[in-house]
């Protein structure tokens, strides 16, 4: 019995060895999973920060694209009622011209 002594001495080493790796598996899966679970969460983070980023963007590039179309429209109708009143000017001035013209055409008959 004396030779199963160290036999046996050497598988409780072995078993504890065993249960002492299982451990440490077990702890760097839950370090990986841990790591897996805040790589996620920051990734979620860093995706709502780039749309709410995005979203305020547009925001401010639409305003901008109105503020621009506004003063077109403006600049149009600006011009569009300077055109309205040379041409208005210029037919009163041809409503005599044209008024003493027909007055002549009748008078004469």
């Amino acid at each position: 019995m004396i030779i199963m002594e160290p036999e046996h001495s050497l598988l409780n080493q072995i078993s504890r060895k065993e249960v002492e790796l299982k451990e440490q598996y077990y702890d760097i899966c839950r370090e990986a999973e841990k790591k897996i679970h805040d790589a996620r969460e920051r990734a979620r983070k860093i995706i709502g920060d780039a749309e709410k980023e995005g979203a305020l963007e547009e925001a401010v590039y639409l305003e901008k694209g109105y503020k621009e179309l506004a003063a077109q429209i403006e600049r149009i109708i600006k011009t569009g009622k300077a055109e309205e009143e040379k041409i208005r000017q210029k037919g009163e001035k041809n409503i005599k011209k044209a008024a003493d013209r027909i007055a002549e055409i009748i008078i004469k008959g």
